[in-house]
């Protein structure tokens, strides 16, 4: 019988660097003769497709129907018949997954009430909590200068108010949090292989 893979998500406001940091991770695990699937959300699934298109302003939506649409999106992405991360981890596949329940928690409690959030999300928790979270913490100036040199096109909360009150929902709700959910914070603003070491030092214990 496989033993379960592991759970890992990496939070953080956009332009964050978590996709270099997932990546290098990745390469962390499968040094170690693990196996490792990375993926993110919105997911690759149908209702990841309608978020992309709300969140690049090609659909036009209100954010309680995006809250909702999250949290559908989410569980597709755990529970489909083709890739869905339950799935993964049952076959001993270690999953890394680019923004999960902390995600929707800061981005939509910004306009919506987090209560309700909270409770769009409990059948997600209840199916997959992650073995931790990963939150690269960086000022919204620093994310915001890395996305201009990398983006021509900004997404719908890719603004320095937007991003301001997601980092502090971000910072609030892990202070709430740490007792029930295993969160690390990590400092974003270092350099490349500083953050990636950090990462590493918190998670190897899971597959040494």
């Amino acid at each position: 019988m496989n033993k379960r893979g592991r759970f890992i998500t990496f939070e953080g406001i956009d332009g964050s660097g978590k996709s270099t940091q997932i990546s290098l991770l990745k390469k962390h695990i499968e040094q170690c003769d693990a196996s490792c699937y990375e993926t993110l959300e919105p997911s690759g699934g149908p209702v990841g497709a309608m978020l992309r298109q709300c969140l690049s302003g090609r659909m036009k939506t209100d954010e309680k129907t995006l809250a909702a649409l999250f949290a559908a999106d989410r569980l597709d992405h755990l529970l489909n018949e083709n890739d869905g991360i339950c799935s993964k981890i049952e076959q001993g596949i270690n999953v890394i997954c680019d923004r999960y329940i902390l995600s929707s928690y800061a981005y939509q409690s910004v306009r919506v009430p987090l209560d309700w959030v909270m409770q769009l999300n409990e059948q997600a928790i209840q199916t997959l909590k992650p073995d931790c979270h990963i939150f690269i913490d960086v000022t919204p100036d620093t994310a915001l200068e890395r996305m201009a040199q990398g983006r021509f096109h900004k997404d719908l909360f890719e603004t320095k108010e937007r991003l301001t009150e997601v980092r502090q929902r971000y910072l609030e709700l892990i202070d709430t949090l740490q007792e029930k959910e295993t969160i690390f914070i990590i400092d974003g603003n270092q350099t490349i292989e500083k953050i990636s070491a950090d990462i590493w030092n918190k998670v190897q214990h899971f597959f040494l």
